[in-house]
């Protein structure tokens, strides 16, 4: 923050800027998606599969928020065309897991991710470590705090 700047006026900036990632997201999952034939939503439960390993159906329903008839078309979609697959809980024969193909996800859909890795990358190059761990400290908050509001929202009558 510059002297010149207020703390107002910064935290305006970085509202706006969280947008643009925001939007950047969205349209970098489409492009993806297009690029793999799949939807944007299949990739993004993708991704939550990767991030936190097999879950079931309904933990994947309430994680994003979609209906479990909307999660086992895109489960069915990701398993015709390789990403995952269903297994029996060993700890639970009663439950089904979604286990993510991470050698399938990462060799087909990384090489679209490694270019926004390289743009990542580049942003960092100039920041210090503490800056690096500042930023870090603040996106882990703001990714708590906002799966917090989707959540309100989606519950909000």
């Amino acid at each position: 923050m510059s002297s010149s700047q207020t703390r107002e006026q910064v935290m305006h900036a970085l509202a706006i800027q969280f947008r643009y990632v925001s939007a950047n997201s969205v349209m970098f999952s489409q492009v993806v998606a297009d690029k793999v034939g799949l939807h944007p939503t299949d990739i993004e439960c993708l991704d939550y599969l990767l991030l936190n390993g097999a879950s079931t159906a309904g933990q994947l329903a309430t994680l994003t928020g979609l209906t479990t008839g909307a999660v086992t078309a895109v489960i069915d979609r990701l398993e015709k065309a390789g990403y995952v697959k269903r297994e029996h809980d060993p700890k639970d024969r009663r439950k089904v897991l979604v286990v993510p193909n991470e050698e399938k996800a990462y060799g087909e859909i990384g090489q679209y991710s490694m270019r926004m890795q390289e743009v990542f990358d580049t942003a960092c190059e100039d920041m210090t470590d503490e800056e690096l761990a500042a930023i870090l400290r603040f996106i882990a908050k703001a990714n708590s705090l906002a799966a917090e509001a989707v959540a309100s929202v989606r519950n909000a009558k």
